[in-house]
């Protein structure tokens, strides 16, 4: 009997070392994920921001395009706003007549 009872506690502790031995190996396993998971967070985070720097860029860039325009351009702009509100303006006195 006692030899029966020996063989099922060694049995028992070979499944138990190896159950133990997946559980460190898992174990070490999750920590290279959750590292990796920060390493790609930081990254992901990292081109946001410079999405953002370009996007506000490009938003300065835009607006220093927008002054600076010419006198020239200027006045000719203002040439045809004229233009196209004394066109409306002449619709509507016909709308109105």
């Amino acid at each position: 009997m006692t030899n029966k009872y020996d063989e099922l506690i060694n049995a028992f502790e070979t499944k138990l070392r190896k159950l133990i031995s997946e559980y460190e190996s898992l174990r070490e396993q999750n920590e290279q994920l959750k590292t990796a998971l920060e390493r790609k967070h930081e990254d992901l985070m990292q081109a946001h921001q410079q999405i953002l720097e370009v996007r506000n860029s490009y938003d300065r860039l835009r607006v220093a395009q927008n002054l600076g325009v010419t006198d020239e351009e200027r006045v000719e702009s203002k040439r045809r706003i004229t233009k196209i509100v004394r066109e409306i303006d002449k619709c509507l006195a016909l709308l109105n007549d």
